[in-house]
């Protein structure tokens, strides 16, 4: 099953692997990128990021964190996997090795959870997710 399949038709996911890329693994420019989108956008943007990263969050790419890692160690995992771009992402989906034993906690190259921010800093509501 392809990226599109799973995650609601290949405009939208592409749109999304675009908005990652122009943002270069930087919180700062990702910020101004969801800036500048409505407000449909940006939870479209967190929906897509959250399903990319629930794919990474379960066996067989669990089984390769740190021994010592927690469920949230595992999030920031995930999260940081989908933050590099879909070209890292797939090569982790097909080869589960690839996934980080360990992310720094507050690494600027994890992008998860910046949606939230900027939508509640533009809108004055918080961002709900069905």
């Amino acid at each position: 099953m392809t990226d599109d399949d799973r995650h609601g038709g290949d405009s939208d996911v592409d749109w999304f692997w675009d908005v990652i890329e122009e943002a270069s693994r930087s919180r700062d420019d990702l910020r101004d990128i969801l800036g500048r989108l409505p407000k449909d956008a940006i939870h479209k943007f967190q929906d897509l990021f959250l399903d990319f990263a629930a794919e990474l969050q379960d066996e067989p790419y669990r089984s390769h964190l740190g021994p010592d890692e927690s469920e949230d160690g595992l999030e920031d995992a995930a999260h940081w996997v989908v933050s590099q771009g879909r070209t890292r992402y797939e090569a982790v989906l097909t080869g589960r090795s690839r996934m980080p034993a360990h992310v720094d906690v507050g690494d600027p190259a994890n992008l998860g959870g910046l949606a939230y921010e900027v939508y509640h800093h533009r809108f004055g509501e918080p961002l709900d997710l069905i």
